[in-house]
C-alpha cells in the first residue's frame, strides 16, 4: 500500500487525512493546527468531543455555532485530538499563556502543507502569528509506511520585537472508555523513570488519585477523579497502557540541562472523568467526558527575536 494523503471534512472542519498500511491520521488545520484523529489497527486511540463531532469527524452543529472561546474554560470548544501549547500557562501576566481557550494556538486557522511519495509523508502545520506570546508554531510531522510509530517537529518561533521565554508543550487528549468509561478500570497511564520517581501535585479538583509504583516508573488510575501531577525527573517519556499492553505513547530525549515549568516537570498527565458541577478554579471547566491527557514538554527557553526552538516527540502504537 502506497501512502495516501487526501483533504477530506466539509468547509466548516476540513481535514488532512494521511493513510499507510499502518495508521490513519486526520489533521484538522483551521482549529489550531490539531491532530484530531488517531486511528491504529482500525481503532481511534485520540478523544473527540461527541458533542461537537460524530466519530465520522463531522460536526454534529455548524462550526459557526460552537462555544466562542472567548472566556473562561467555560466558553471553550475543545475539540479534542492533540495539540502544542506554550508553557508556563497561567492568568498573571504576559509570561504565562492564558489559555485555553486561545484564538489562535489552540483555535485558530493554521496553514497545512504535505509531500508525499509512496513510502512516507511529510505533513507541515504552521500558526499564525500569535501577538499574545510573539510565537508562529509549526508542527511538523513525519509518517513511514510499514511502521506503527511516527515523529513530530515543533518549533517555536518569535516573531515579536522582545525576548519571550516559553516551553513547548505537546497535550494530548486520550479517549479512556467512551461515554460510561468501563475500559478506564482497566487501563494505567505510566510515566517511566531511571531514577527514583518525584511526583508534583500540580492540581487535586475531584475525588482522589492515588499512583503506585511498577519498579521505578509511575502508574496512575483512570476514572477517579479529576487531577493533575508533574514529573520532574521522568525519563521524557509517557503511556497509556490497555488491557492489551502499550496503546499509545509520547516521548522526547530531555537534555538533562535547562529548566523545565511547573515545578522542572518533563511530563505531566491530566487525569479527568464527568463532575456534577463545573470546576471554579478552573474557570468554570466543567467536565463530562473520560479521558486523560499525555503531555510532554521541552524545557523553558528564552528566544530573542526571529529565534528559534525545537522539540522532537516520538508517537508510539504499538502493543506489548
Amino acid at each position: 500500500m502506497t501512502v495516501v494523503v487526501e483533504r477530506t471534512g466539509r468547509a466548516d472542519l476540513p481535514l488532512l487525512r494521511v493513510t499507510t498500511d499502518e495508521l490513519v491520521l486526520a489533521f484538522a488545520p483551521t482549529r489550531g493546527g490539531r491532530l484530531l484523529s488517531l486511528v491504529a489497527g482500525g481503532r481511534e486511540l485520540l478523544w473527540q468531543n461527541p458533542e461537537l463531532v460524530g466519530a465520522d469527524l463531522v460536526p454534529l452543529v455548524p462550526v459557526a455555532d460552537w462555544p466562542a472561546s472567548d472566556g473562561g474554560m467555560d466558553t471553550w470548544a475543545n475539540l479534542g485530538g492533540s495539540k502544542t501549547w506554550p508553557a508556563p500557562q497561567g492568568w498573571s501576566g504576559p509570561d504565562e499563556w492564558a489559555g485555553p481557550p486561545d484564538p489562535v494556538l489552540d483555535s485558530g486557522p493554521w496553514t497545512a502543507e504535505w509531500e508525499a511519495d509512496d513510502a512516507e509523508a511529510t505533513v507541515t502545520l504552521t500558526s499564525g502569528d500569535d501577538p499574545r506570546t510573539g510565537l508562529r508554531v509549526v508542527r511538523e510531522f513525519r509518517l513511514l509506511d510499514g511502521t506503527s510509530s511516527f515523529t513530530e517537529r515543533v518549533t517555536f518561533t518569535n516573531t515579536s520585537g522582545t525576548s519571550r521565554r516559553w516551553a513547548i508543550w505537546e497535550v494530548c487528549q486520550v479517549d479512556t472508555g467512551g461515554p460510561d468509561g468501563r475500559a478506564a478500570r482497566d487501563a494505567v497511564v505510566v510515566v517511566p523513570h531511571v531514577n527514583e520517581a518525584v511526583e508534583l501535585d500540580l492540581g487535586t479538583y475531584e475525588g482522589e488519585l492515588h499512583s503506585t509504583r511498577r519498579g521505578r516508573d509511575v502508574a496512575l488510575p483512570l476514572g477517579t477523579g479529576v487531577a493533575k501531577r508533574g514529573y520532574p525527573d521522568a525519563s521524557g517519556s509517557v503511556e497509556l497502557h490497555g488491557p492489551d499492553g502499550l496503546e499509545i505513547g509520547l516521548a522526547t530525549a530531555p537534555d538533562g540541562a535547562g529548566t523545565w515549568p511547573d515545578g522542572g516537570s518533563k511530563v505531566e498527565v491530566w487525569l479527568q472523568r464527568p463532575t456534577a458541577a463545573p470546576i471554579e478554579s478552573l474557570e468554570g471547566l466543567h467536565p463530562s467526558a473520560h479521558l486523560v491527557e499525555l503531555e510532554v514538554l521541552g524545557p523553558l527557553t528564552t528566544l530573542a527575536p526571529g529565534a528559534t526552538a525545537t522539540l522532537d516527540v516520538e508517537w508510539s502504537t504499538a502493543r506489548l
